[in-house]
């Protein structure tokens, strides 16, 4: 049986992405796999976790832009800390990443969209930093979006979990600012976390998804 996998915001943490897709046995051949941006800053291993994201893409899987990945595209390599080849490099990749993908029932994106303006009317900014006007917005279309970039703590719910929207679920679970990385299997409505500060456990929850439409509650 082939699953579909969606994680945002590991901000460095690659090391713990892999031991995610490790522990759930992904497997790139069958599988799908949605990473939802934000690879870099942060956290301990920006370059490390991009070139992992990139061996994972080459393998399949879907990386969307974040912003911190567009502030990359923005910055000089001496100030980043890299030789200019390798930072061109990693510019190139960045460049070419999607601002949202489609599959099935679902919509992923980084940060949103703005209500009632067509995908492709919208700016990267919107896609990539939109927060209130999201987040507060009834459904509007008929996929779930999947998305990022605002942690669940600051949506008003633990930081371990995920945060259920109107017709929305994010699933920024707060590895940048300390708390988890969660691998989300949207198949079987599995949410995988696993602590930045404590990673010798994996925790195991059931998403509250309802119907074969799989929009949350």
């Amino acid at each position: 049986m082939s699953h579909v996998y969606a994680i945002s915001d590991i901000h460095g943490y690659g090391s713990l992405l892999e031991t995610l897709l490790q522990h759930v046995h992904y497997q790139p051949e069958v599988d799908r796999l949605f990473l939802l941006g934000d690879y870099v800053n942060k956290g301990p291993d920006s370059a490390g976790t991009l070139d992992y994201v990139k061996e994972l893409c080459d393998s399949g899987a879907v990386a969307l832009q974040g912003n911190n990945e567009r502030k990359w595209l923005h910055q000089l390599p001496t100030h980043a800390g890299f030789a200019a080849s390798q930072w061109l490099q990693y510019q190139q990749f960045i460049a070419a990443m999607p601002l949202w993908a489609e599959y099935k029932e679902y919509l992923f994106v980084h940060a949103g969209i703005r209500p009632d303006i067509p995908l492709h009317a919208q700016s990267p900014e919107e896609l990539t930093e939109i927060r209130e006007p999201f987040h507060q917005s009834p459904r509007y279309m008929d996929k779930t979006i999947v998305f990022g970039h605002t942690s669940t703590f600051r949506l008003g719910v633990p930081p371990d979990q995920l945060w259920y929207g109107d017709g929305k679920l994010g699933i920024d679970t707060g590895a940048g600012h300390g708390y988890y990385l969660s691998l989300v299997n949207l198949t079987s409505g599995i949410q995988w976390s696993i602590s930045v500060t404590r990673p010798e456990n994996i925790t195991c929850r059931k998403l509250k998804i309802t119907g074969a439409s799989g929009l949350p509650k």
